[in-house]
Parts: C-alpha cells; sequence; structure tokens
C-alpha cells in the first residue's frame, strides 16, 4: 500500500541535508529539506507538523550517536512515516535495534542518486527497501554488539572510584602526569591505579583499557561523558592507534544499500 506526502531530507548538518535534496530532486523525487531541530524536539519527540510526510530520509552518517538514534525512532512512531537511515557502512549496526520496525530501513553510504531515489520510490510505494535476511542480520549485529558493551559495563563496574576515575580522564585525553594533577595524588599513584584497572579489565595496555571505557559507551550514549579522546590517553610506551578519515566523491550523495 503505498503512503501519501512529501518526502523530507534531514540531517544534523543542514547542508549535506541539502545537497542529498538537490540530488533527488535532479532524479525526479519530489524532496523537501527541513531543519534537524524543526522535525525533532530537543526531548528527542518528534514534532507535529501540518503536513506528514510519507518518507523521512535521515543523513547521519558520522553522528551516529545515541541521541540521534532516539530522534530517529520518534520519527518512525506514527504508522504511516517510512525512515530511511543514511549511515556509514561501519556504523549500521548501531541501527539494528531499530529495525524490529519495518517502518524503518537502513542504507549506507556506498552508492548513487539514482540507487538513493529507487529507494525512496519504494517506501512511498509501502515497500522495505531492505532484504529480511540483512535486516535480520543488522539485528542480529546489534544484539551482540548490545551484549558486549554490558559486559565491558559490568568489567568497569568492579573499578573503584579512584580507578574509575583515572580512566575516564584518561580517556578525555588527559596524560598521566595530567591525572595526578587533576587528582592531586603523585603520578606514581596514578600508574598504580592503571596497573590495578588494566588487571580487573584484562586490558594488556592502558590504551587498551581506554578503548574499552570508549566500547562499552560508545552506541549508548555514554561517551557523552567524558570529551572525544586528544590522544586517547595514549602515554609514550603504549601502541599507537589510527584514525583514518574519510572522502566521499562524484555521484555519491551519502547514501546507499548497505
Amino acid at each position: 500500500m503505498s503512503v501519501a506526502g512529501p518526502v523530507w531530507v534531514l540531517s544534523p548538518h543542514l547542508l549535506v541535508a541539502q545537497a542529498v535534496t538537490a540530488a533527488l530532486r535532479s532524479a525526479g523525487v519530489p524532496a523537501e529539506t527541513r531543519r534537524w531541530e524543526s522535525v525533532v524536539d530537543e526531548d528527542g519527540s518528534g514534532v507535529s507538523a501540518p503536513t506528514r510526510p510519507a518518507v523521512v530520509v535521515a543523513i547521519v552518517d558520522g553522528v551516529d550517536n545515541s541521541t540521534v538514534v532516539g530522534h530517529v525512532e520518534a520519527l518512525a512512531q506514527p504508522g504511516d512515516v517510512r525512515v530511511v537511515v543514511v549511515s556509514s557502512p561501519d556504523a549500521a549496526t548501531r541501527w539494528g535495534g531499530l529495525l524490529a520496525n519495518d517502518a524503518v530501513d537502513v542504507v549506507t553510504v556506498t552508492t548513487s542518486v539514482s540507487q538513493l531515489a529507487d529507494v525512496v520510490q519504494r517506501l512511498i510505494s509501502g515497500v522495505s527497501s531492505m532484504d529480511p535476511e540483512e535486516r535480520l542480520a543488522l539485528r542480529t549485529s546489534w544484539a551482540l554488539d548490545r551484549d558486549r558493551r554490558r559486559h565491558v559495563r559490568d568489567q568497569l563496574d568492579s573499578l573503584s572510584p579512584q580507578q574509575r576515575r583515572v580512566l575516564e580522564l584518561l580517556a578525555s585525553g588527559r596524560r598521566v602526569s595530567e591525572v595526578g594533577v587533576e587528582m592531586g595524588v603523585a603520578e606514581g599513584t596514578v600508574r598504580s591505579h592503571v596497573k590495578a584497572l588494566r588487571a580487573k579489565l584484562g586490558a594488556s595496555t592502558q590504551l587498551k583499557a581506554v578503548a574499552l571505557f570508549h566500547q562499552a559507551y560508545e552506541a549508548t550514549g555514554g561517551a557523552d561523558l567524558v570529551p572525544r579522546p586528544r590522544g586517547a590517553g595514549e602515554d609514550p610506551g603504549d601502541d599507537p592507534g589510527e584514525h583514518p578519515g574519510r572522502d566521499r566523491r562524484g555521484e555519491e550523495v551519502g547514501a546507499g544499500r548497505r
């Protein structure tokens, strides 16, 4: 059964939404740009509008955090609105919890304007663009990832308040010497806490302990507890890390099938 209404394109980054809107229009889709904040309230609930959309295209590549997931979930609550989430391949799993709702589809940033337009047209016709096995695979991956994070959080709960504070400060990018100043203790005391917390977490290095902290809260909102790491708490002698960037070119518009 087809659904009536316009196609809304929104993103936390307005310029991204405008670019995708223009691309979809060029492919014959009646797309309209909407500001993210005009559609979703600060508390995450959907904003009522005189005209309801048939499809919402939510471009979330690079901002797939728990707050945004909650916003999109709110948009998908009305039964007559379908939502297609545009995410990166490595973040698509984070949306698996929403895929129990057949009104939500997830696509990735690896396809062309014409393919995205086809996805939207199918959704307007009331047909999911996702293969059932693909949907199930994402839901399963999400559940496994959720259980893994819960296990790590249980390990973090075993830390003493001092050890937890040390790890949080390291995860915010501070070095051991800076943690000592922040906590008003000697650097040797901080290193003793690091050694103890590594043992409890089963982390062979300080950097891996910090990585566990971020993994535990990355997709659940806890990452907002601390600033993003400038060096992931890395001290000389720890494992070096890489933070590759992304680049999208050509006809890619930030959306595609997984």
